[in-house]
This record gives C-alpha cells, structure tokens and sequence, in this order.
C-alpha cells in the first residue's frame, strides 16, 4: 500500500470518526434537553395543579365562613329569637285568616334556618342554608290581607340577594390581600404532594412573586442567593387562575439540585454513548496501529530484500568472475592462479551459505520447530574461539579486543553452536558499527543463578527509539547510507531468540556517538 494511499485510509476513518463522536454528543445534548423539557412539564403541571387547588380551596372556604356561619344565640335571647320568628309568621298579632299560608311560611323558616342546642353551655347555634335560599318570597304566596307587609318582606329579600350577590361577586373577583388567601403550609403540603405525584423528590426553594413590582412576597428560603434563582426561575403558574380579574401573584419553584437530578435521570443512555465512543475510538486506535504496523513491516521488507540482494549479488558476481577467468587458456596453464581462483569461489560459496542459513534460521525460530541440544558448556572455551575469527577482522581495520573473563564459574548448561553464533552476532556488529578502529571489549561475570556476558565498543550508538527496537526482526539501524554495513537485520533477532530459549534475557545500553554495551545473562541450568 503506497504512502499516498495510506494517508486517504487514515483520513477517511477520522472523519468517519469524528462524524460518529460528533453524532454521539449531538444525541447526548438531545437526550439532555428532552429530559429537561419532561422535568419543566411535569413542575408546571404541578404548579398548575396547587394553584387549582388552592383556588378549589379558597372557594370552599369561602361558602364555609359566609354561606354557612354558626351563629351563638344564648339562652336569654332565645325568647327575643321566637318571637321574631312569630312576627315573622303572623304580623301584627293578628289571627291567621289563612293557616296554610303560615304553614308555607314556616317551612320556608325552617328550611332556611336550622338551630342546635349546646346542652353543655345552654347556647342555641343557627345556621343559614344557602341551597334552600332560592325564592323564598314565592312561597309565601300572595298576602292580600296585608299587602304592604308583603312589599315590605319582598324588598328585604331582595336587599339580602344582593348582599349575598355583590359578597359572591367579591369572592370571585379575588382579593389582593395575598395572606388572607395563601396558608404557607397548606401551599407547602400541596407543592410536596403534587411534585411526588409526578416522581419527583428533590429538595425545593418556592416563593410568591408579584410580577408587576417582581419582588418576592412570600419566601421559603432565607439566602439571599436561593431568593435570587427563584426569582429567575422559568418555572412558574398563575397562582389565581379562577379569579375573574387577573392577578399579578405567580408561583415560583426553583431546585437546587436540578442538574444532578437530571445528569442521573440521563445516567443510562449516556453510559451507553461513552461506552460506544470508547469502543470505536479503541477499534480507530487499533486500526490505525495495524496500518501503520503493515506499512512499517512493509518497509523492513522491502529493505530486507534490497539488502539480501545486495548480499546475495556480491559473492554471485564474485563467482561469475572467477569461473569466466578459469576459462581462460592462459590461466589454465597455471596451477597457482587456479588454486587462487578456485579458493575464492569456494569463500564466496561458504559466504552464501552462511547467508542462506541465516535466513533458515530465523524461519525455524518463526515455526517454533527449531529445538536446541543442550549439554555442559564453557562460557569463557566459547568465548576465546569466537575471538579467533573476530579479531582477524578487527585488527585488520587498526581495531583491537580487549577481554576480561571474570566468571569464576563458567560453566552452564547451553548449546554449544548457537551459543558461538551468539558470542559472534554480538562481537561481529560491535565490528561493523564502528566507523572508525574498533575498540572493543568483552566481559564475563558470574552471579548465584548464571553467568552474565558484557560486550562493550566505542561505534556509532543508537537512540533511545532504535535500542527499544534493535531486538525486532528485520529491524536494522540506520547508518546513512543502507549498504554500509552489510546484512539482513536477523543477527541480534536470533540472538534475542536463542537467549530467550535459554531461559536467559539479553538488553542493551548506548548513546549516540558514544557506543554500546549489550549485556547477556544465561543461566547455570536450564528447564
């Protein structure tokens, strides 16, 4: 997948990204305000509710106190009441000329009035039913024999209808004394009651506004800050709905806790939408790991077989060379140019092999089919004969190796031609990273549980990010120029392989320009 490629991948997943983030947070703040216009609503209609049944109330109260009022009448008055009621029935002590007359007159009494006796206190209480006060003047019924006490009784019964009328009319119109309406607690009962009714239990601050001043007449806080948000708060009623003249009184309600309530009603939802978005940020993060990780092994790839190329080209065309010479008349007749030429196809063929088998081994390490033969082994005996052959290369660039074999028990259980190979991995790249007269130095020092191997120079070093990948297959530092130092980047992967199988660990320590030391540990047994 080339470069360009790449980055329309990744672009596209973080749009695609970003609109889905982006949708998320939009059917978050949905779901915040649908729940935030359910709470208002059901606060309103509770609000709308009390100020109904406050109304209900009041006009309850109202028929209580002026249309059904006990009146205390003491014994001694009693007389006084009887004989009222007498005249009432027969005015002007004169004998009934018609007897069912009074009779009607008498129901109507009867049916207006209604008396009780107070057997403790000797009081008499009478009450007025206003459901039987219709049209008491029509049951009386004509009185011809006195027409002018009949004008009399009939205007007295219309001066009390309009009493009880404009008394009704006042009632309805609706006072503007506010505390002769409103009984805090009663309005604290019914708000508690209403709220609960529609599911919701929070601690409340309310409060009685006139709107034309907007000041607070009535107040269930003392803070001057909860009076401020009650007065600010968009949840409010009519608090007289039923009077017939508007008033200027609303009830306010605000909640202290409102945002946590509703935070907590969204808990689900929301929980839901962040686990998503962590879901997909976690599958983008991966994604775009995966494609950066092929990309980066597709390079090591291609730098691999660059350099496999190289290395295979080389000791090819070396060979080619060499067999064209052999060729040749004049050469055939000389055995020591022969001898030469055929010394050289025969390093070159060795020089591939070596490479093919590297190749191979790293492939047995990858199928996990490759198994070791351990056996008792000498660490320092590995160690000189690995020297041998390094140091030729050494020296012959001005370099020298310097040795300090301190372990005083360097025996261990390992097997003997991985164990070279990994002596040799490590001195032959601590060769061709020096740019300069090598300078190299290895070490050996024994713990309780093994043998520790140190090998030290003074070459180019490495950055922190090259030592954390210097053990990755392939994996090779960069030196300027790909060809300067030769191989495929399998040494220290198989190095870091073969330690590994050992039950050992191998780690490194450099500084740019200053070199590095890598540090092996095996230990005594294995298994």
């Amino acid at each position: 997948m080339t470069q360009n490629k790449i980055r329309w991948l990744i672009g596209l997943l973080s749009v695609a990204l970003l609109g889905l983030i982006g949708f998320q947070f939009y059917w978050i703040s949905e779901v915040n305000t649908v729940n935030k216009e359910r709470f208002n609503k059901s606060v309103n209609d509770a609000l709308n509710e009390v100020a109904y049944k406050l109304a209900i109330k009041n006009d309850r109260d109202f028929l209580v106190q002026n249309m059904n009022r006990n009146v205390p009448f003491p014994q001694r008055n009693l007389e006084i009441l009887r004989d009222s009621i007498n005249r009432i029935s027969n005015p002007g002590g004169f004998s009934p000329r018609n007897p069912q007359r009074v009779n009607n007159i008498e129901e109507t009494i009867s049916s207006l009035f209604q008396f009780q006796v107070n057997e403790q206190t000797g009081e008499w209480f009478v009450s007025f039913d206003f459901s039987a006060f219709v049209d008491p003047a029509a049951q009386f019924g004509p009185m011809p024999d006195n027409a002018n006490r009949s004008l009399i009784v009939e205007e007295q019964m219309n001066r009390r209808m309009d009493m009880l009328k404009q008394t009704w009319l006042d009632h309805l119109m609706g006072s503007n004394n506010l505390y002769e309406r409103i009984n805090p607690a009663d309005l604290d009962t019914l708000l508690r009651e209403e709220l609960e009714n529609k599911g919701i239990d929070l601690e409340y601050h309310y409060g009685i506004i006139d709107s034309s001043k907007d000041e607070l007449k009535l107040l269930n806080a003392n803070i001057k800050e909860d009076a401020e948000h009650v007065l600010q708060s968009p949840l409010k009623a009519n608090l007289f709905p039923m009077d017939l003249m508007e008033k200027d009184f609303l009830l306010a309600i605000d909640f202290p806790n409102e945002k946590n309530y509703l935070l907590k009603q969204a808990l689900v939802p929301l929980s839901a939408s962040g686990i998503l978005i962590f879901i997909v940020v976690g599958c983008f993060a991966y994604a775009i790991m995966v494609i950066l990780k092929q990309k980066k092994i597709s390079e090591i790839k291609n730098d691999f077989i660059n350099n496999m190329t190289h290395e295979f080209k080389t000791p090819i065309a070396t060979v080619s060379l060499a067999t064209e010479a052999l060729q040749d008349d004049d050469i055939k007749s000389n055995a020591a140019i022969i001898d030469r030429y055929v010394q050289v196809i025969r390093d070159e063929n060795k020089r591939l092999g070596m490479q093919v088998e590297k190749v191979l081994q790293i492939a047995s390490l990858d199928k996990k089919d490759f198994k070791l033969k351990f056996e008792k082994s000498d660490v320092h005996d590995i160690i000189q004969k690995a020297l041998v052959n390094i140091t030729i290369l050494v020296e012959k660039r001005g370099g020298q190796i310097t040795s300090q074999l301190l372990a005083s028990n360097s025996e261990i259980e390992a097997d003997r031609v991985h164990l070279t190979n990994i002596i040799y991995n490590l001195l032959d790249n601590a060769n061709k990273y020096s740019p300069e007269a090598p300078e190299i130095h290895i070490r050996t020092e024994s713990i309780s549980t093994g043998v520790i191997i140190k090998i030290s120079d003074k070459g180019i070093g490495m950055s922190k990010e090259a030592t954390d990948k210097i053990f990755d297959k392939f994996y090779r530092v960069s030196t300027g120029n790909v060809h300067d130092v030769k191989g495929f980047g399998l040494g220290l992967s198989y190095v870091k392989n073969i330690v590994d199988m050992h039950q050992g660990s191998v780690s490194v320590k450099s500084e740019p320009g200053k070199g590095s030391t890598f540090k092996v540990f095996l230990p005594f047994t294995h298994g």
